[in-house]
């Protein structure tokens, strides 16, 4: 070592990462406050689907929205049949239609699996199984489900089964199964808000 004193590492060695720990928060904290104005892309309110990572659950801005008035209804009650050839449906669409592939699409239905069930085409924990009794769920009702019980699919499915999901734009859908799920096709009585 040179003629320097002790302290001189020391402050080289605690100070100087402290200070770049501040200018970091700071950085941080500027950007944050950037990007506090609000958007009216209903798509910014969509979980984002990275790498296989899973997106979280109902966010909180559809909560918030779901409060501020009552549900507008996006589709629905329509009555929806998906089958072996179109086992994919876009449920951001006005009219939700059946269609043969996944590109845009919200959910699919697994009619190659050992059981039947439904799921996102993409990884995501938007799938939840309301309860069987009792009035159908809400756009409220079906949020909470989704963000304290949400996972990747539904299980297998039965007539009467009612499911809610979250959408890619972020838009809650409810489904209830209206026929006995057989191999070749599958009846959902389906309604989607925004």
């Amino acid at each position: 070592m040179s003629d320097q004193p002790k302290w001189a590492w020391w402050v080289v060695g605690i100070v100087i990462p402290v200070v770049g720990i501040v200018v970091s928060i700071q950085l941080a904290t500027n950007s944050d406050s950037d990007d506090k104005t609000p958007s009216t892309n209903t798509a910014a309110s969509a979980p984002a689907s990275t790498g296989g990572q899973n997106p979280a659950p109902a966010s909180d801005a559809t909560a918030s929205s779901a409060a501020s008035g009552p549900a507008k209804v996006l589709a629905g009650p329509v009555r929806i049949t998906l089958s072996e050839n179109a086992d994919y449906i876009d449920l951001d669409s006005p009219s939700p239609t059946p269609q043969p592939s996944g590109k845009g699409t919200d959910a699919t239905v697994g009619f190659n699996l050992p059981d039947l069930s439904l799921g996102p085409p993409r990884s995501g924990n938007v799938v939840a199984i309301a309860p069987p009794q009792g009035p159908d769920p809400t756009r409220d009702e079906c949020n909470q489900a989704i963000t304290k019980r949400g996972t990747y699919t539904s299980g297998p499915l039965a007539q009467g089964m009612r499911v809610c999901l979250q959408t890619d734009e972020g838009h809650t859908a409810y489904l209830r199964v209206v026929s006995v799920p057989t191999r070749k096709a599958i009846t959902f009585e389906t309604t989607v808000w925004e």
